[in-house]
């Protein structure tokens, strides 16, 4: 660039063959999507086993696709995608063993079994929920009940909306494998009771099934009627059914409608089989739209020794906030055959200080209260006689589900933010707590919150993907940007995102939550017209080299709706949010613990023209401390830390360590259009997109700027500022993504490119599915510099789906920087929405929409960053087998010959005396020190502390 800003003498004068469109360079092209004409490799027929081509579709194999062969099957068999981890626990009542020493959370894919002593996970059993149709593809199915079997507690029963039912032993895993099938259209809701038929107790499982758009009908299971699939029905009804609830075996059944209640009483109470199984239901109105409800019943024993219902209480959450108490609710129906099926108008007792729907109410074990919990973040205990309430508020999300444990020592709670929570009802303290990926999701179940029409319509997509970094200090911590709870989320047109969560993926718990946006942690967060607040988005995040400091960039402006008074002339509300639009540049000290941030510079118009500018990235230094953006200003700006000083002294903080502060060091302006031809120039006034990144070894900043049609990319010297190179045409539309890998540049716009810098030579390109323009915003891009590879993430359609609003899935492609052949191809059944190079490692960590996250490695890594509990050999093996697995898993590998395995009678060794045996004597403080120094919940690793421990006791004495 000369003295006059001037950047055309710079730009590289390309040959006439170098004017040539992308799309017919001469070098070699792959599309992901498509293969035309002369574009087909030289191995195509081994190609044409790894992918079938339809009407011209080149489809990549996904995880259910057939093996392939070959020398395709050699190459993609050296990455590798290990079984999900996590995932989001659904809106389903947790469920406590009998002996409260057990947890059972019921997640997407998957029952977790969690100690209510320490929060640790004690066993994962996978379900094969989403199942693949030859027709369509992935078929969406959901878990939409989970219960505690009645008849043998060792047992639990899972229900699917597709009509799978599993009976598993939660205790050893067993019969995942191997679910009930029933015909039916959709699987509402489900319950279990046990009933005497035929003098035995069993289990009946009566199910809610769907018969029409607004109506269903109640059948009943036993083991016999599900392997036969046919049950007995018991009640059909409609007004839009929902839940299905039943008390004392099975003698009262509960079905709630819209606005009406259902209640069915058990005919005959001797049963010969199935078919003796029978109910007269009544119903009434309730006076508002049923979110949840509870059922206590009052029993006693009878002269035979059998029991009797006394009384029923009831109590049903509202759409709109309200709780309806029915105190004793059979004296007040019809016992007798009813000629009409309505009751008359039944009064409830109305409790009433929620805003929103009641998402979950309980009674408590001796009946004196209820404890109710919704969108407040606030856990409500309601005294029943005197209607005087008690608060727990400011949790961390909102309330989900409430169950109140056997002995009514304590309440598990299910919060919106992916935790949950058991708290002791004596000093109402956490006692245990599971956290997974906190990232927004999009369930399959509306959530309660959808019952009632709103002034303001939620995000109803994911628009964007999760922000995500890794700390250079702690390889094993993730960093994502998420928000407060799921409803916290989903604003008006934007999702907010001001929170950062810690998530250890390798020991796979979330150590701890910061914010570092603004936030409204208070019980008032909606406006006065009922809309709720919206909080900023953190849009960038990174981490220095050296893991000490942490740059974050967040975005906030008013929602349109507030704009109306601030319209002035011929503005539109867009224009006028646009400019009151916030946009920070913050700077972080990360505290030697890497849990603790402290805020040490924000600055408030990093790029700023007339009005505040958008960031579009911000990339970090690899060998310095040094951070760099660009902006929708034209320009690339450089941060660098310097002593602060007062009286021109350094200034030091608490401890004499000097404090630092962040500055711009250097501006350097990009060019903002390219002359296309002769006659055609794109305007300056065109929407831009843009992105950064640094060489390896720090030297070079690579700036991609432009509009759709003209971007740039431009090689800026770290140093001087000066350009080293400017390249054209390598753009296609808005640019996403641009990393640097060794000497080749890899752009990603609505291609994806590799150009290597040193040869000026196109290596190749491959081109992405059609899909819409806010889908493409999902495309990612990550590069792993120990492997020499990258993955791209890209979003897919969904043929069985296409007209829901989750007919996405995507597709990651890992490709080697060296060679133009993918290294894997698989298609996901969720959208991901965060890919990040795996540290220490050389593959790379995935997070999807259903908040789990995959491992994906190559073959021959020794030690992938996550491994499922089956993989770990921790579940299940008697004492002594582990060595013996992991001999024969060496074996198999080929790090072990048969010659070095031992032998059985080689494994006794006779120990020696030795003179230098001693007895080790540990204090109880080191001890302390190890087993105190977290909670349960964010204790390290136990190898990790195991081989502390061991490490205590094999510390020889000092000879006097």
């Amino acid at each position: 660039m000369d003295a006059n800003g001037d950047t055309a003498s710079l730009k590289r004068k390309r040959e006439p063959k170098d004017d040539v469109p992308l799309s017919q360079k001469k070098h070699r092209r792959r599309s992901i999507s498509r293969l035309e004409g002369n574009d087909v490799p030289k191995d195509a027929a081994s190609l044409k086993t790894v992918a079938q081509q339809v009407d011209g579709d080149l489809e990549l194999p996904d995880a259910t696709s057939q093996p392939p062969s070959g020398p395709v099957r050699e190459r993609l068999a050296s990455w590798k995608v290990s079984q999900p981890m996590g995932g989001r626990m659904l809106d389903i009542d947790p469920v406590f063993s009998p002996d409260e020493k057990h947890l059972i959370v019921t997640y997407n894919t998957s029952i977790q079994v969690y100690s209510t002593e320490d929060s640790l996970l004690v066993r994962r059993i996978a379900l094969p929920v989403t199942r693949t149709d030859d027709a369509a593809g992935f078929f969406s199915a959901h878990i939409v009940s989970s219960m505690l079997s009645k008849a043998d507690p060792d047992y639990i029963w899972v229900s699917c909306s597709d009509g799978r039912i599993w009976f598993i032993n939660w205790t050893s895993g067993a019969g995942a494998d191997t679910p009930f099938t029933v015909e039916v259209k959709k699987v509402l809701d489900a319950t279990v009771e046990a009933v005497e038929i035929g003098g035995r107790t069993e289990d009946v499982l009566l199910v809610l099934q769907r018969l029409t758009w607004s109506s269903a009908q109640i059948v009943a299971y036993d083991a016999k009627a599900l392997s036969t699939r046919s049950g007995k029905l018991l009640h059909t009804y409609g007004e839009s059914p929902q839940l299905l609830r039943s008390v004392s075996g099975g003698r009262l059944v509960f079905a709630a409608a819209k606005q009406a209640l259902h209640v069915g009483f058990l005919k005959a109470k001797k049963l010969r089989s199935l078919d003796d199984l029978s109910y007269r239901f009544h119903c009434f109105d309730v006076p508002d739209i049923i979110s949840c409800l509870d059922v206590r019943p009052v029993v006693r024993l009878t002269k035979n020794g059998g029991l009797e219902i006394q009384s029923v209480d009831l109590a049903v959450g509202g759409a709109r906030g309200a709780i309806y108490v029915y105190h004793d609710l059979l004296s007040k129906l019809p016992r007798e055959e009813p000629g009409s099926q309505k009751a008359g108008v039944i009064l409830p007792k109305k409790h009433h200080w929620h805003r929103r729907a009641v998402h979950s109410v309980k009674w408590s074990e001796d009946g004196n209260y209820l404890i109710s919990g919704g969108y407040e973040t606030t856990l409500v205990l309601w005294q029943v006689d005197t209607g005087r309430r008690d608060y727990l508020p400011h949790l961390s999300a909102a309330i989900e589900n409430i169950v109140v444990s056997p002995r009514g020592s304590s309440y598990a709670i299910h919060l919106d933010d992916n935790s949950t929570m058991i708290l002791s009802t004596a000093e109402m303290k956490p006692t245990m707590y599971v956290s997974g990926i906190q990232s927004l999701v999009l369930g399959d179940r509306p959530s309660k919150e959808s019952l009632v029409r709103r002034v303001w319509r939620p995000v109803d997509e994911i628009a964007d993907p999760v922000v995500a970094a890794v700390n250079p200090r702690s390889p094993s911590q993730m960093f994502l940007c998420v928000g407060n709870g799921q409803q916290a989320s989903l604003g008006e047109g934007t999702c907010s995102t001001p929170l950062v969560q810690v998530f250890d993926v390798a020991s796979f718990y979330g150590v701890a939550k910061h914010a570092i946006a603004r936030t409204n942690p208070t019980d008032t967060n909606i406006t006065s017209e009922g809309a709720p607040i919206t909080e900023p988005t953190v849009t960038k995040l990174a981490f220095s080299r050296d893991g000490k400091w942490l740059a974050s960039v967040d975005e906030w402006q008013p929602p349109e709706r507030d704009a109306n008074a601030l319209l002035t002339g011929s503005k539109t509300p867009a224009q006028v949010c646009r400019e009151r639009r916030e946009i920070y540049l913050k700077f972080w000290d990360v505290g030697g613990d890497e849990h603790s941030f402290e805020l040490v510079t924000r600055i408030n118009d990093a790029h700023y023209t007339e009005q505040t500018e958008a960031i579009f990235d911000l990339a970090s230094d690899p060998t310095s401390t040094r951070f760099a953006t660009i902006g929708n200003d034209g320009m690339v700006r450089f941060w660098t830390p310097r002593l602060r000083k007062r009286d021109g002294l350094a200034a030091t903080g608490p401890s004499g360590e000097p404090l630092r502060s962040w500055t711009c060091s250097r501006a350097v302006p990009l060019p903002v259009y390219e002359e296309q031809d002769d006659t055609t120039e794109v305007l300056r006034n065109s929407p831009r997109s843009g992105a950064i990144a640094f060489s390896e070894d720090g030297s070079v900043l690579f700036a991609a700027f432009g509009p759709p049609s003209g971007a740039l990319v431009v090689a800026i010297d770290t140093e001087t500022g000066a350009f080293r190179d400017v390249i054209s045409g390598m753009c296609k539309g808005e640019i996403r993504a641009i990393q640097s890998l060794s000497s080749c540049l890899i752009i990603l716009s609505e291609d994806l490119v590799v150009y290597d810098i040193v040869s000026d030579e196109l290596l190749y390109s491959y081109s992405l599915k059609e899909t819409s323009a806010a889908a493409k915003r999902l495309t990612q891009l990550a590069v792993n510099h120990e492997s020499r590879s990258f993955a791209l993430a890209a979003p897919i359609p969904n043929p069985s789906q296409e007209k829901m609003r989750k007919g996405l899935r995507s597709e990651l492609v890992v490709f080697n920087v060296e060679e133009d052949e993918p290294q894997m191809a698989q298609t996901f059944s969720q959208l991901i929405i965060s890919v990040c190079a795996a540290p220490s490692s050389s593959g790379f960590i995935v997070v999807d929409a259903a908040a789990q996250v995959w491992s994906v490695t190559e073959g021959t890594e020794q030690a992938p960053l996550l491994r499922p509990l089956a993989d770990l050999g921790v579940d299940g093996n008697a004492p002594g087998e582990e060595d013996a697995a992991s001999q024969q898993l060496l074996l198999e590998a080929g790090e072990l010959s048969d010659e070095e395995m031992p032998d059985e009678e080689d494994q006794d060794v006779e120990m020696e005396d030795d003179e230098d045996t001693h007895a080790a004597v540990v204090a109880p403080q080191r001890l302390a020190e190890i087993f105190n120094a977290a909670p349960a919940f964010a204790m390290p690793p136990i190898e990790d502390i195991f081989y502390q421990v061991a490490g205590l006791f094999a510390t020889k004495p000092v000879n006097a």
